[in-house]
């Protein structure tokens, strides 16, 4: 995918969350939204960040499945569509942690039932701002909107 399509999806994503958090009745009555927009979010700066880095084969798309599987398996299946080893990327280790734990849960949040609290939801806002940081210190910035 060209940049500028992973640049538009992010300004969808990032007005997203700006709404879910200027939202009066609080995150809880966005969730499946949120982390929809979330997940969304790091599939478009994972890609942005391998681009960046001239890291990605060309038409090699990254899925937000593929942070769901252990670190080995996140490897494995990265490492065939990449151009350099993911390891000699700056921040690489950072990178994939926050992605990881962002999609972590991420099928229960979206499908299953409606969250007690709103800690799990600014949790993963959180990785989220922590992993556009450690992409904007690797990779230059993503987005005007890059925390």
């Amino acid at each position: 995918m060209q940049e500028e399509k992973h640049l538009a999806a992010l300004t969808e994503v990032n007005t997203s969350i700006d709404e879910a958090l200027k939202d009066p009745r609080g995150l809880l009555s966005r969730q499946r939204l949120l982390m929809a927009a979330l997940s969304l979010g790091v599939q478009h700066i994972v890609e942005l960040w391998l681009h960046k880095s001239g890291a990605i084969k060309p038409g090699a798309t990254i899925k937000h499945e593929f942070f769901k599987a252990e670190e080995k398996r996140l490897l494995i299946r990265l490492s065939g569509m990449m151009t350099k080893q993911i390891t000699s990327l700056k921040n690489a280790d950072k990178i994939l942690e926050f992605s990881r734990e962002i999609e972590r849960n991420r099928d229960d949040i979206i499908y299953g039932a409606p969250l007690k609290s709103d800690s799990v939801l600014r949790e993963k806002l959180d990785y989220f701002i922590e992993l556009k940081k450690s992409v904007k210190e690797a990779a230059g910035d993503i987005d005007d909107k890059t925390a």
